[in-house]
This record gives structure tokens, C-alpha cells and sequence, in this order.
């Protein structure tokens, strides 16, 4: 079965692909380089592709930085940072690219269609779904039923397995099928360590703490 996997490099995203791999997919990794501030994620994706032998396209559309704002795409705003203890979702907002998932989808599904694939997979989960619309359920319904019209393919299927799953639910999963979370990426400030204080390190930490699994990233703070 071929599928495709938007794949950003980080626990969600490898969480999906080693899941669909036990399950027998023929997976064709995609990742975009989208404008975003440092290529961090990007290295994660391409190593952890080529460890699993999958076919990986890194797709450049870093022009779009002009035209999104974003906390991650604007050098003019900096990565807020979150103090211990604090809740991050409010921070979480200045972090939200317009119509991200959206746009890495159509280029997802154009490109299934393309090699013959009825599959488009993303790995959007329930603990981002209130501050990020494109990672909702009624989202990736309506997505889907465009994509079949906009592509004549009524077979087509887009799905995120983990919509209905917190970040700590995937940690578990993840534990079980023994994913080498170390390789994988998260913080918003490129470096060789996650910075350990913005809001995706803070949301990683607490997913590895809530799942009650040791957290085996480096962090600088």
C-alpha cells in the first residue's frame, strides 16, 4: 500500500512513520523547507529517512517565508521563551504559520497522485488542537473531500492517525515500538542541543514526563 508521509523529523511525525512501517506501508517521506529560521529539523528528517530506507523528497519552498508570519518564519520575532512551570499554549500561538498544513498537504496529495498513491498521511494530534486549526479532525475531513474533487480521485484518503491522541499517548506508542527519539527534533531555535525553554521543548518535556518515559534529548537549559 503506497502512502505518503508529510514528515517534519520530529516525535509526531517519526512516531507515525515507524507505525505505518509495522504496518506494511510503502511509505514515501515528504519535507518542507518552508522559510522556517534554521535547518535543524530538516537534518533529522533526511537521517532518520535514510536509517529506515524510505524514499524521502526535501521540498524548497522557503519562499513563502516572505509571505507567512510567524514566529518561526519571521526574523524579526523572536522564539518566545516559557519559564518553568508556566503554561506555554498562549506562547504556542506566535508560533502558528497560516494555512501551514494546508499547503504541505496539497503538495503531499499532488504528489501521491502522481506516483500512484491513495495515502496521504500527517501526524496532527490532539494536544495542538487548540491553538492550531489545520490539526483538527473537521479539518482533515474537509481537506479530504477537496482533495478528491480538486484530484478526480474519490479513493483518496488523508489521515492522521493521532488526532485523537495527546503527545504523551504518541511518547508511549513510540516507547513501544522502540523509535530512537534521540535522533529526532523539536525546539524552535536551531542548534546542536534543544534549547530546552521554548514552547515545543517545554511541550516535548512534559510529553515525555506525562508518558512516564526518560527523556533522552540534551537540552542546553
Amino acid at each position: 500500500m503506497k502512502s505518503v508521509v508529510v514528515f517534519s523529523g520530529g516525535i509526531d511525525s517519526t512516531t507515525l512513520l515507524f507505525k505505518l512501517k509495522n504496518e506494511g506501508h510503502e511509505i514515501y517521506t515528504i519535507t518542507f523547507s518552508y522559510g522556517q529560521k534554521h535547518s535543524r529539523e530538516l537534518e533529522s528528517a533526511k537521517k532518520i529517512a535514510s536509517i529506515l530506507k524510505f524514499d524521502h523528497k526535501i521540498v524548497d519552498i522557503s519562499s513563502l517565508q516572505s509571505l507567512l508570519d510567524s514566529a518561526l518564519t519571521n526574523p524579526n520575532i523572536a522564539i518566545p521563551k516559557v519559564p518553568v512551570g508556566a503554561q506555554f499554549y498562549e506562547t504556542l500561538k506566535t508560533t502558528v504559520v497560516p494555512n501551514r498544513n494546508a499547503i504541505f498537504l496539497s503538495i503531499a496529495a499532488g504528489y501521491a497522485q502522481s506516483i500512484g498513491a491513495n495515502n496521504v498521511f500527517y501526524a496532527a494530534h490532539y494536544s495542538d488542537r487548540g491553538i492550531y486549526p489545520d490539526c483538527r479532525q473537521e479539518f482533515i475531513e474537509a481537506f479530504e473531500k477537496m482533495s478528491r474533487i480538486s484530484l478526480e480521485n474519490n479513493s483518496l484518503s488523508v489521515q492522521s492517525p493521532f488526532v485523537n491522541m495527546n503527545k504523551s499517548d504518541i511518547v508511549r506508542l513510540g516507547s513501544e515500538l522502540g523509535i530512537p527519539y534521540e535522533l529526532t527534533w523539536s525546539c524552535y531555535s536551531g542548534d546542536t542541543k534543544h534549547c530546552g525553554t521554548c514552547s515545543a521543548c517545554r511541550e516535548r518535556k512534559r510529553a515525555f514526563f506525562e508518558a512516564g518515559i526518560k527523556d533522552p534529548t540534551v537540552y542546553r537549559e
